[in-house]
């Protein structure tokens, strides 16, 4: 029987982090990924099971699912990774959980709606930081404004991010940024929107952003117009445009070769300290047709540590058999307090206006 957490992707920053607090959790997960030299230390240092499997080989990596219920992708840049992972748990009846950022792979991982319900199994993207932690607060200010039409979601400034994070973000650089109009997934050139969110220290400037919130919010609240937002400073949002302005020549092979030498030489991710001494806070607001508006300021604790918390989280619940087949978000499955009893979470709502 198919009863098992599986985690691939566990030997980099993000995948040791699931590992050890699955087993924390008495999750006892078996740990995977194609790197031998990185996987059986862990397992061995953490004392699970370990597999090692190249997802290049679908018999290999179907035998890997066997006894697994749930696999966590936690391998980036999830563009290489995410289709033949998932595709192995449609192939498996295996659920499908990633901590993925990039919009086209969720993209893709929703075009297999119908394809995961007929095998019978959840695929959900974004069980990390990155989509969980705004979804809920986007499924909290939906249901605080009935016919909501515009959702806008800001991200205080960013954080260290570690190698697998630096990597699939070289990935998303372009010279435009999603938003969704109308029900529509649209683009708009990068630079073009600004727009000031109270993180709790007075208006700050942000600029939009091309995170994966304006795909997976839609699916959460139905709300037809939705932007995102990242905190930056003058200087902050001059260079992002200097960078999206050289979006074509940086995919150029000798500047991808550089690229990726940056990357091996990029820190595998923050310490625990720098973890702690790095929270974030999202603001989330929704607007109706009568030019009502309510918002809710959501405190949590770092991105990674976020991450791991959520995934775990979810896994559990999958692993307990709530899990609705399908393309699922977080808050679509699991509710806008899903998140709430973590250590560091803390939502408020803000003065509304009418």
């Amino acid at each position: 029987m198919a009863d098992r957490l599986l985690i691939y992707g566990a030997g980099g920053y993000t995948g040791r982090l699931l590992s050890a607090r699955a087993r924390m959790r008495g999750l006892d997960p078996i740990v995977a990924g194609r790197n031998r030299t990185r996987i059986e230390p862990l397992a061995q240092s953490l004392g699970l099971a370990s597999r090692v499997v190249a997802l290049d080989d679908p018999r290999a990596v179907d035998a890997a699912l066997a006894d697994a219920a749930v696999v966590v992708n936690a391998a980036g840049p999830f563009e290489a990774t995410a289709r033949p992972l998932a595709e192995a748990c449609l192939r498996t009846g295996t659920h499908y959980l990633d901590v993925a950022g990039e919009l086209p792979v969720l993209r893709y991982l929703g075009s297999l709606d119908a394809h995961a319900e007929q095998a019978g199994i959840m695929i959900m993207p974004g069980a990390g930081f990155v989509v969980a932690a705004a979804d809920c607060l986007a499924a909290h200010v939906a249901a605080r404004l009935p016919g909501a039409l515009y959702l806008r979601l800001g991200f205080s400034r960013g954080d260290v991010i570690s190698r697998g994070s630096f990597t699939s973000m070289l990935g998303m650089v372009s010279g435009f940024v999603p938003v969704r109009r109308n029900g529509v997934l649209r683009s708009v050139p990068a630079g073009s929107l600004e727009r000031a969110f109270d993180f709790g220290s007075g208006a700050s400037i942000c600029t939009a952003m091309p995170w994966p919130d304006v795909f997976t919010a839609w699916f959460t609240t139905g709300i037809p117009n939705i932007e995102a937002y990242l905190e930056a400073g003058i200087l902050g949002r001059t260079a992002y445009q200097l960078v999206s302005l050289a979006a074509e020549p940086l995919r150029l092979p000798p500047v991808q070769s550089l690229l990726a030498l940056a990357a091996r030489a990029w820190p595998a991710g923050p310490s625990e300290t720098m973890r702690a001494a790095t929270p974030k806070v999202i603001v989330a607001e929704a607007e109706d047709a009568y030019r009502r508006v309510v918002r809710a300021r959501l405190h949590t604790p770092n991105v990674y540590t976020f991450t791991y918390y959520s995934v775990v989280a979810i896994a559990e619940r999958v692993l307990a058999g709530q899990a609705r087949p399908g393309f699922r978000t977080p808050a679509g499955a699991y509710g806008a307090d899903f998140i709430q009893g973590f250590d560091g979470v803390r939502r408020e709502d803000l003065m509304s206006h009418a």
